[in-house]
């Protein structure tokens, strides 16, 4: 039954043998429940957009408001809760989550825990966020101080020491974990997790210098002998990494990630089948592996026929970009070549398949970027599987063999095609 309700209607509610309830026609979901002993009790119902409806108790109900709640302030209360609910919040929710932060506060380790479930859950809008693993761990790097500190105990200066420290040498480092800890503090602040983002309105620290090292034929033969005469003790999954990313041009974080599902034997040939998960476009890509490639991989199989095949030292994790990265970061005094990175080594695979004379259009689609303007995408758009594996594999074994001969110091083998600037 639906009515307006009085101060009066209500002092005039009279018991049954059962519970029943009178909803108020001036405001949605505000019910007032009678009780067989005949007290009165104020009743919400709601519904966040995605869940079912819930059926909350306000408080005891009483028309004078002296030994309960009035009904101008069980409408009021019931509004601010249906409006929430239809912006999407569960306003009783975060007001019981708020009172036991209050009891508890939430220490910076546990905010991180909860952000990562969040970020990697499939059920997250858009999907689970490919880097979810990279982002937990340096936001652990750039917090390790602070993980036991209660979320509201962190300030703008706090946190703008803990950074400027690491922008002295590595200022897009330091950019990026500005970036991952705002993230996360503004999405605290909007689950009600913490009070405000310290961060809110702070400088980046920019990205230095513009990245476009390419290496040459003698650094590329130094690197390659450095690999092989074991990098200085480096982990040997760390190695093929490294290995397979100068054989593909793929991301670093592409080739540390293989899986061994991700891995195919198509009649003589292997194959490696980038899945949309942990491309950087959502894309799947195909990638024919032969030579070295398909030696390096089939190599890894054998020791982990399954799940990841590179890890960590420990084995209990897949290799990330950021593994592979510190692995050199941490040979900086002793590597043979001047500076890099692993994108580095990605940009100048591009760069000398374009020397070879290999199209844009077949670069694009070995390393799965589009380059260029939209007529050099053709290829990677419109071509049949087979003729762009067919495209893709060429490719690989022309660079694959323009690197042996530089690795053995001949230069540009004399069995290397040599594309046209008209080669598909």
């Amino acid at each position: 039954m639906k009515k307006a309700l009085t101060a009066a209607s209500l002092a005039a509610l009279k018991p049954t043998g059962a519970a029943y309830y009178l909803s108020d026609a001036k405001q949605d979901g505000l019910r007032v429940r009678v009780a067989p002993a005949g007290g009165l009790t104020w009743v919400v119902a709601y519904r966040v957009k995605g869940r079912g409806v819930t059926s909350v108790s306000l408080g005891v109900a009483d028309p004078t408001g002296r030994a309960g709640i009035p009904l101008a302030d069980a409408r009021d209360r019931a509004a601010s809760i249906l409006k929430a609910a239809r912006a999407g919040r569960d306003l009783l929710s975060e007001e019981r989550a708020q009172k036991e932060l209050a009891r508890n506060p939430l220490t910076v380790e546990q905010l991180i825990a909860r952000y990562y479930k969040d970020i990697s859950s499939p059920n997250r809008r858009g999907g689970p966020l490919r880097t979810a693993d990279e982002i937990e761990r340096r936001l652990r790097r750039a917090l390790a101080g602070k993980l036991s500190s209660p979320v509201d105990a962190l300030t703008r200066g706090q946190l703008s020491l803990l950074l400027d420290e690491v922008a002295e040498r590595f200022p897009r480092e330091a950019e990026k974990r500005r970036q991952g800890i705002h993230a996360m503090l503004r999405w605290a602040k909007a689950k009600g997790y913490a009070a405000d983002n310290p961060l809110e309105g702070t400088p980046g620290f920019g990205t230095g210098q513009p990245r476009d090292r390419v290496l040459d034929a003698e650094e590329i033969r130094s690197l390659w002998l450095w690999f092989d005469a074991g990098a200085d003790n480096m982990p040997s999954d760390v190695l093929a990494a490294l290995r397979l990313q100068l054989l593909l041009g793929a991301r670093s974080g592409e080739v540390a990630g293989m899986e061994a599902s991700e891995i195919a034997k198509e009649g003589d040939k292997l194959v490696w089948t980038l899945p949309a998960r942990r491309s950087k476009n959502k894309r799947p890509r195909i990638t024919p592996l032969s030579g070295k490639a398909a030696g390096l991989v089939e190599q890894a199989m054998k020791a982990r026929p399954s799940g990841a095949l590179f890890r960590t030292l420990d084995g209990s994790r897949a290799l990330t970009s950021t593994d592979v990265g510190q692995a050199l970061l941490n040979r900086e005094k002793t590597r043979p070549i001047a500076a890099f990175t692993t994108h580095d080594l990605r940009r100048t695979v591009v760069s000398k398949m374009d020397e070879l004379g290999i199209s844009l259009d077949t670069i694009a689609a070995v390393i799965g970027h589009q380059r260029g303007s939209a007529s050099t995408r053709v290829l990677v758009r419109h071509y049949s599987r087979p003729v762009l594996d067919a495209q893709v594999e060429v490719a690989l074994n022309a660079w694959a063999a323009h690197l042996a001969g530089i690795v053995e110091g001949k230069g540009t083998p004399s069995n290397v095609l040599r594309f046209t600037s008209s080669t598909g």
